[in-house]
């Protein structure tokens, strides 16, 4: 009938009953007649009580059934007090209750000893007072906190990873954890007497603490974000929950807030807009195909240090160990468009051999100390990628500041700048296509115009020529015929070679200035004319369309520059800004200087192509030439390479 059978513990054990309650609880009596259990039941309302006989039954119960309350009789056969003492080993926060079946009262002093949770007299109580200390005891047991209990609290606080502070009611702390110390800077004896005023920042208006106090004063939870100040005056953004503590009679008594450092979180959040912005800006820029590509890299540059919050942006051409700025925002003065440097002193070395973007937060706490590149730059913080085309390092794109940034910040926006970079490629790639493809058209249209309008007079003499000859039958007729065939297939020659030398130099190399002018000059037929060069310069180039400049001009010397002697001579030299080609000959009038480099203007019997040649294949390399008086009063051809020429790196266009 009982809980436990007598097979199960080695004893007679009886059942009381089991009764519907709206509070669980399961009660155990060891050693109590069965008389005053059921006494005791009854006055137990909705109460499970499991009775047992001895120390050995009452032990084994325990270990196999959530029990609230033990009650022992005093006068058991191994002794109540050791009942006691053998629970409160066993179970130390289990309620144990010491009821008394004589009347001696000699064994209330051993029960506080045991450190029993209650004690009644059956003889001066009865079951009736038996049953009231039990409920007593079991109901004070589930409203207190235990001194382990207290113990596991305070360890569970210290080592919570959100920062914990307990305030009275007046909101002075008085507790602060280990994680409060860590996020605010302040340690306990700083913090503790003082109130949370001193992480105010200033962010937060009068009515917002106004708010805050209404609804804390009124029992309520307060849960929001706030931003603090840290003791060394850095702001931080918290989640914070402030909770009032009150007694049994409402009253705040406390309380306690728990805040949440967010600040990394919610930069996260920034730095996602930013980049949501910037990716946006940066579609309506590509949008507008007709916007110069300068244009282009420049708004980029503007929309990425905006949005990212870089003082300093730039974007790079890397060639033959020369890094050269081709656009940049900001105010660094060591970086501006058209600067070069070796790239041996760049951040760009270390971007371009870096798997992903290269991001630096302290130069001066990352190994930077001693480089080149902070040294050159003094950009503590730094954010590079690197740019490609057909699958070969262009350059980089890379934004920076001289003070220190948030490595964490930076590593979110590195997606972004890798976005850009991929772009910048893209625009300088197809910027380039379409330039080439324009250029063609070009060539193509003037071709076509060449073939239709300078051709059409030596075919007409030609054709002339040869009715004359079948009319007449005159041989003196085949001559000119001759000659005008000779002067198509010279225009053809020309023209071809104008479509095939107008495409950009992307290939170049150094090239012996006194080297390749005599190598041109003894594959013309020069005659009498002689060639003098001064100095042994070099300059960045294609060699074969060099070539082309060279014997280009040097027939246009040996055709229009002789002189009254009947011969002339070049000279071939270097510049400050370039080389020169000159003679001693007769010259270009002034009024014609501009218009010799059109093609088909010539003053006697050239294909007028030679000098439009010459042009072509210097704005290819992107030079620029023009004409002028040699001191001997001949024609003198000046060729500007600019940094273009001297790098070999050809424009953008």
């Amino acid at each position: 009938m009982g809980r436990y059978s007598s097979g199960q513990y080695g004893e007679t054990a009886g059942r009381i009953k089991r009764s519907p309650r709206a509070v669980p609880a399961v009660v155990l009596t060891v050693g109590l007649d069965a008389a005053v259990c059921e006494a005791v039941e009854a006055e137990l309302d909705g109460v499970d009580v499991i009775t047992t006989q001895s120390v050995e039954g009452a032990m084994d119960a325990l270990d196999s059934e959530p029990v609230d309350c033990v009650a022992g009789a005093s006068d058991l056969a191994a002794g109540g007090i050791e009942l006691a003492e053998a629970v409160r080993e066993s179970y130390p926060e289990l309620p144990f209750v010491l009821v008394a079946v004589d009347d001696t009262g000699q064994v209330s002093g051993e029960a506080i000893n045991a450190g029993v949770d209650g004690y009644a007299s059956l003889c001066a109580d009865g079951a009736e007072g038996v049953a009231a200390r039990i409920e007593a005891t079991v109901t004070s047991d589930r409203s207190r906190v235990t001194r382990g209990q207290l113990d596991g609290i305070k360890q569970a606080v210290e080592y919570a990873a959100d920062a914990i502070v307990v305030t009275d009611p007046d909101g002075t702390i008085e507790y602060v954890n280990p994680a409060f110390e860590k996020l605010t800077g302040y340690d306990r004896t700083e913090a503790v007497g003082r109130t949370p005023r001193i992480l105010k920042s200033g962010e937060q208006s009068q009515a917002y603490y106004e708010r805050m106090w209404d609804a804390l004063l009124g029992g309520e939870v307060w849960e929001e974000e706030i931003v603090n100040r840290t003791k060394s005056g850095d702001l931080y953004v918290a989640h914070q929950t402030i909770a009032p503590v009150t007694g049994v009679d409402g009253t705040v008594e406390k309380f306690v807030a728990i805040q949440r450092d967010v600040t990394e979180h919610r930069q996260f959040e920034s730095q996602i807009e930013a980049s949501e912005a910037t990716l946006s800006q940066l579609y309506d820029t590509t949008f507008d195909a007709d916007t110069p590509i300068e244009t282009k890299l420049q708004r980029v540059l503007e929309i990425g240090a905006t949005h990212m919050d870089h003082p300093v942006g730039y974007v790079t051409r890397i060639e033959d160990g020369t890094q050269e700025i081709l656009a940049s925002v900001g105010s660094n003065d060591r970086i501006e468009a058209g600067a070069e440097d070796p790239l041996e002193r760049t951040y760009c070395r270390k971007t371009i051999a870096n798997e992903g973007p290269l991001v630096v937060g302290d130069a001066s706490e990352e190994g930077w100390e001693g480089d080149p590149a902070f040294e050159r730059f003094e950009l503590r913080c730094y954010l590079g990628a690197e740019i490609r085309i057909d699958g070969e390092t262009y350059g980089t794109l890379c934004f920076g500041g001289e003070e220190p940034r948030d490595r964490a910040v930076l590593e979110i926006q590195q997606s972004t700048v890798k976005t850009l970079a991929r772009w910048i490629g893209y625009e300088i790639d197809r910027h380039r296509y379409e330039r080439t493809l324009e250029r063609k058209n070009e060539r193509l249209e003037k071709f076509a115009s060449v073939i239709s309008h300078d051709l059409r007079n030596p075919l007409h003499v030609a054709r002339a020529r040869l009715e004359l000859a079948r009319e007449t039958g005159d041989d003196d007729h085949f001559d000119p015929i001759e000659r005008a065939h000779e002067r198509m297939e010279s225009i053809i020659e020309d023209t071809l070679t104008l479509a095939r030398e107008g495409e950009l130099v992307t290939e170049v190399s150094s090239v012996s200035l006194d080297t390749i002018a005599r190598d041109c000059w003894e594959s013309i037929e020069s005659g009498t004319a002689t060639l003098e060069t001064s100095g042994d310069d070099e300059l960045r180039a294609d060699p074969g369309k060099l070539r082309h400049i060279f014997e280009n001009l040097f027939r246009n010397s040996l055709e229009h520059g002789a002189g009254e002697s009947g011969t002339v001579t070049v000279t071939v030299g270097p510049t400050d800004d370039g080389f020169y080609v000159a003679d001693d000959g007769d010259g270009i009038p002034e009024e014609q200087r501009e218009q010799v480099f059109e093609q088909g203007y010539s003053d006697g019997d050239g294909t007028g192509f030679g000098l439009a040649i010459v042009e072509t294949i210097a704005r290819a390399h992107g030079w620029s030439v023009g004409v002028t008086e040699s001191e001997a009063g001949g024609a003198r051809f000046e060729f500007d390479v600019g940094d273009q020429g001297t790098t070999g790196r050809p424009p953008l266009q």
